[in-house]
């Protein structure tokens, strides 16, 4: 099972900047999601589509079930 970090940004003209982090900690709080999100809106000089603030973040949890079909 993997666990990945979702992070979505509000861009410019309303648009939304999202970044999926595979094999992220789940046990980060949520004020370190925060302040890994404000951090890269001040370095927001490296993306083509700036994000603007932090709007949401999730933790998605990837589980495989394996099907036998031998």
């Amino acid at each position: 099972m993997t666990t990945n970090l979702k992070l979505v940004f509000d861009g410019s003209g309303g648009s939304k900047v999202s970044f999926n982090y595979p094999f992220a900690d789940a046990g980060a709080s949520a004020a370190q999601v925060k302040t890994l999100m404000q951090r890269m809106v001040a370095n927001g000089d490296i993306y083509a589509e700036v994000p603007q603030s932090p709007s949401k973040a999730d933790f998605v949890i990837n589980q495989v079930l394996p099907i036998d079909i031998s």
